[in-house]
């Protein structure tokens, strides 16, 4: 396993599932950029604060957040990999009520890194399906 997955795998585990914040300074680049941020309450300006805003609102709406990290592929400063999601909706997302309801989605996600450190992200995520199982819509 490469550095830069270890890194990613590390950051799923250290931040996203926990909600743990302190790691995104060591993480990402001071202009790091997140091209697929779930709207945040408030908008942050690129770099750390933005990481620590994605995570901090994605812990203010679901709990129990779990990452599988199912496939990795590398390609000079490009990393990408496929991931299943699981959570429960505990807050208003994207609009809809808590549903109280567990949900679980596929995930391709792709990072740019400037030496050790991420500067950008892409994602897909099937937000769609993630609606559908939580039963705000059919």
């Amino acid at each position: 396993m490469s550095q830069r997955e270890q890194l990613i795998r590390g950051l799923y585990r250290t931040m996203f599932e926990s909600g743990d914040v302190a790691l995104a300074e060591r993480v990402v680049t001071a202009g790091f950029i997140d091209h697929a941020a779930p709207p945040v309450p408030v908008p942050v300006p690129a770099g750390p604060g933005q990481l620590r805003a994605v995570v901090s609102y994605l812990h203010s709406v679901m709990a129990d957040i779990r990452y599988e990290i199912d496939d990795v592929i590398h390609d000079g400063d490009r990393l990408a990999y496929r991931a299943t999601m699981s959570a429960t909706q505990t807050g208003e997302l994207f609009g809809f009520p808590p549903s109280g309801r567990s949900f679980s989605v596929q995930q391709i996600h792709i990072v740019r890194f400037d030496g050790d450190l991420i500067a950008e992200h892409w994602a897909c995520r099937d937000d769609l399906g993630a609606l559908r199982q939580l039963g705000h819509i059919s």
